[in-house]
């Protein structure tokens, strides 16, 4: 039916620049406009406010937590997801593994965003979204000035406990 699942901890993950980012801030989005507070635990202080402005997520309905160290990130989120009242808590572990020990599972009404480089054998992860292959798109043509018009990205369901794996799609993104 589409969305993440709630009460599970679904997995981003992608090498740097391939739009990983860009596409939680574009889920992160979509739990703002439908009324949710969100939580971004960013232990690399790598969230940039305005782009993530830029790409709809509604900042007074955003508890941003920077972290010093993956330690504190893994007990923040823990608490942010005991605390209760967060729709959507993103972990962004920048380019950092992710660590052995995981935050505990969300609530039923909540859903934690894991952001990682790759994949982990035996993760925890009901679902796991791998983002690969982003193309840059340009507009213009021969003897006209060249514009970045956005970025696609292909995005692809390599694990998952609820449904079934290797659906893909291409997400476009655009730029402001």
């Amino acid at each position: 039916g589409g969305g993440l699942p709630r009460g599970r901890v679904p997995e981003l993950v992608g090498p740097r620049s391939t739009g990983r980012t860009g596409l939680a801030c574009a889920i992160a989005a979509g739990a703002t406009r439908a009324g949710e507070t969100i939580a971004w635990v960013d232990p690399e202080d790598a969230l940039d406010p305005e782009a993530a402005a830029a790409a709809g997520v509604t900042l007074a309905r955003t508890l941003w937590v920077r972290p010093r160290s993956i330690t504190d990130a893994l007990r923040a989120t823990d608490l942010l997801l005991r605390a209760g009242g967060f729709g959507l808590v993103v972990l962004d572990l920048g380019e950092r593994e992710r660590p052995r020990a995981a935050a505990a599972p969300p609530p039923a009404g909540a859903t934690l965003l894991l952001l990682a480089p790759r994949g982990q054998p035996g993760a925890f992860a009901a679902l796991r979204l791998e983002v690969t292959g982003r193309r840059a798109r340009w507009s213009g043509g021969p003897g006209q000035v060249l514009l970045l018009d956005g970025i696609d990205a292909r995005v692809t369901v390599a694990r998952s406990r609820i449904g079934r794996t290797g659906a893909a799609l291409v997400v476009r993104q655009a730029c402001a």
